[in-house]
């Protein structure tokens, strides 16, 4: 049985938690037992989890005790979303057409983690592809609520207390959603900041590799191990307040009054702290940006899928996958080349609007994790950014009327993704809200 202080590290962070490894205060072996244990006793209610490597964890987690420090993450357990190759694990990529599947060799994302000294727990529940189908996997906070989707389990267990950090995958809102609505803090980075290889997904323009922790630090640790680095450096715990865009944006009628009342309060916090808070408006054209995501995506997930669709498994696919592939069939070239250089032309306009603001603040869900499973929730607060290819972060700072988590949205310039996790550390300190009442 674990001991008690590794039980209790998991209230800690990833780098408290390495730290102790290392020290001695407690061993990988216990921190991975513990977690596991965790996750065992609550996948009956939460199933966050596509497999649990059960003895594959212990093992490596006994190897890492019986070496020097390996990495960044020495001996902690992660989870990584079932969309990324495991060689020692199966991975489905959340559809029955892939049961029993094991890929040859890791996933960039899994090997860069592994080369830290992280120990793989298991495989998170996603979505199928990230696409379409729902999967099992309920929010921590209320089993009958989703918790977001496509990266469901990555979202839940960590905000559960399972691991505090996981992988996850973003094409519309499949980071930040998820995030928001179980009360993670999730980061997708800049476009093509991490690399894709090795994790399936359906649209080469929008796919991205991200991240999922318990605080912005942790966030911040697991993108410098995921982009290869050996060393972290510490975000800053005295930098100077950031410059706020204050951004609701053509949107903000879909989203609810505590929503909006959230967004509202943090923006008056950061201001009453010393932040320079300012309305830009929003720039021509981002009002069309759902729907030149929607193009581009769809175009895209009918050619990337085709080949499932056209397997001997495709029968096992779900119908509203195979009907959304074929409605990318049906997109044509014409719509396509010109949803891409619409956003082209949009991704220049933000950039300008950047310059003057080191992070825009913006909603995350149009509010509280919706009751039911049947569907992921809206992504309307999330495609346009997805769509822009810009770093974002999922924040949570309060509890709705129903006593779930509510979020903010951070949102950086591109390649900005250091300048964004500083302003979003700076926003944690002075963000926490109350749980508002039902009006």
């Amino acid at each position: 049985m674990p001991n008690a202080s590794a039980a209790d590290a998991f209230a800690s962070t990833a780098t408290d938690c390495v730290r102790g490894i290392t020290s001695g205060r407690w061993t990988s072996e216990q921190m991975v037992r513990a977690s596991l244990e965790r996750a065992i006793a609550r996948e009956e209610d939460l199933h966050a989890w596509a497999c649990l490597g059960v003895e594959e964890a212990m093992k490596e987690a006994r190897q890492r005790d019986r070496q020097t420090r390996r990495g960044l993450l020495h001996g902690l357990p992660i989870g990584i979303k079932d969309l990324s190759d495991t060689q020692a694990l199966p991975t489905a990529y959340g559809s029955p057409a892939y049961a029993g599947h094991r890929p040859f060799m890791d996933a960039a994302c899994v090997a860069l983690a592994r080369a830290a000294g992280a120990v793989i727990l298991g495989k998170t529940a996603t979505v199928e592809f990230g696409a379409t189908r729902p999967c099992a996997t309920t929010n921590p906070h209320n089993k009958l609520h989703t918790p977001g989707g496509s990266s469901a389990g990555s979202a839940a267990a960590v905000a559960d207390g399972q691991i505090l950090l996981a992988t996850g995958t973003q094409t519309g809102g499949s980071i930040i959603r998820p995030a928001a609505f179980c009360g993670a803090v999730g980061f997708k980075p800049t476009f093509g900041a991490l690399s894709p290889a090795g994790t399936k997904g359906y649209s080469w323009s929008l796919d991205t590799v991200g991240a999922f922790a318990t605080c912005v630090s942790d966030v911040a640790l697991f993108f410098d191990v995921l982009r290869g680095r050996d060393e972290s450096t510490p975000l800053s715990s005295a930098g100077p307040a950031p410059r706020i865009g204050f951004f609701p944006g053509p949107f903000a009628d879909r989203a609810d009054p505590a929503a909006m009342a959230v967004l509202d309060q943090v923006a008056a916090r950061c201001s009453r702290a010393g932040a320079m808070v300012r309305s830009p408006g929003w720039p021509g054209g981002f009002e069309l940006s759902l729907d030149w995501h929607r193009t581009v995506s769809r175009y895209e997930m009918g050619r990337s899928l085709l080949p499932e669709q056209c397997s001997a498994q495709g029968g096992e696919l779900g119908p509203t996958l195979l009907s959304e592939i074929e409605r990318g069939r049906h997109v044509d070239d014409e719509s396509y080349v010109r949803a891409k250089a619409a956003s082209l032309d949009l991704a220049v306009t933000i950039e300008a609007l950047m310059a003057d603001h080191d992070v825009l603040l913006t909603l995350a869900t149009p509010g509280e994790a919706p009751a039911g499973l049947a569907s992921t929730g809206d992504a309307t607060f999330n495609l346009s950014w997805s769509l822009l290819g810009l770093p974002c972060l999922s924040l949570p700072v309060a509890r709705g009327p129903l006593g779930l988590p509510l979020s903010v949205q951070l949102v950086g310039a591109r390649h900005g993704d250091r300048q964004l996790l500083e302003a979003a550390h700076w926003i944690e300190r002075i963000a926490s809200l109350p749980q508002l009442k039902e009006s």
